[in-house]
């Protein structure tokens, strides 16, 4: 009997998976080196979207940044965001967060050519944050 109940203990604990902690994400590690580091300079991914936006975005809140989303999962908080067009330029989007003592700037750029003006060929986006004071 005392076999038996180690036998099915045994296998009852065999049969039982360990959850995998699953991989950080690469945009995720970005972001994480960026807040470690808090150097304030731009680290830049060109090929964060999969496929290019037909048109820029009209509506603000119809604007969508990859690790601006990543930023808000760990629990920073939009501070402030503005747009524009660089002269003979990109087209940008700019946000600022905060958390805590961090915080982040994440500009995502739409990139056009002068000889397709109304087309995208490049949208990316770039990340830089500081430690910041009371």
């Amino acid at each position: 009997m005392k076999y038996t109940v180690i036998l099915f203990l045994g296998l009852l604990f065999s049969c039982i998976v360990k959850q995998k902690k699953l991989p950080i994400e690469f945009n995720e590690k970005i972001v994480n080196f960026a807040i470690e580091n808090s150097n304030y300079k731009f680290i830049e991914l060109p090929n964060l979207y999969d496929t290019l936006p037909k048109e820029i975005v009209d509506k603000d809140e119809d604007e969508k940044l990859i690790l601006v989303q990543i930023l808000k999962n760990k629990g920073f908080e939009v501070i402030d965001w503005g747009r524009g067009n660089h002269p003979l330029g990109p087209r940008t989007i700019v946000l600022k967060l905060k958390k805590d003592y961090c915080e982040c700037e994440v500009h995502k750029m739409y990139y056009s050519s002068d000889h397709f003006p109304g087309e995208i060929y490049m949208a990316t986006e770039r990340i830089r944050c500081i430690k910041a004071s009371n």
